[in-house]
């Protein structure tokens, strides 16, 4: 514990020179009141109107124009899925109805090729 008080005691002794002088904080208050008589009392600009219209009004009632561009990203894609209807899409939606066996789908296509031992 002593190692350690003396410690202390060195980097306080190195310490007291680095206090800086009288009149440092008074200088610098003085700059500060200065620069800030400089500065423009010019009240900030009015933001830009609210527009009002049907998009505006709909892209708030959803959230926003980056959740109303989602959802419409969304049922685009829905809409495709439902129009090109793959072929793997077919298989699990029948195993899913029940309208054909769990068997018939092949969820891991081409992995008998890695289980070869050719």
């Amino acid at each position: 514990m002593q190692d350690l008080d003396d410690l202390f005691a060195i980097a306080a002794a190195q310490n007291a020179a680095l206090v800086p002088p009288d009149g440092l904080a008074a200088r610098v208050l003085a700059d500060a009141a200065r620069e800030q008589q400089r500065l423009p009392t010019k009240p900030p600009a009015a933001p830009a109107p609210a527009r009002f219209g049907v998009w505006s009004a709909l892209s708030s009632l959803f959230g926003g124009a980056g959740v109303l561009a989602s959802l419409g990203t969304v049922a685009v894609a829905g809409l495709y899925l439902g129009f090109a209807q793959p072929g793997a899409m077919l298989q699990l939606t029948e195993a899913v109805s029940g309208t054909g066996g769990l068997e018939s789908v092949d969820l891991m296509p081409g992995v008998d090729a890695l289980l070869s031992e050719e």
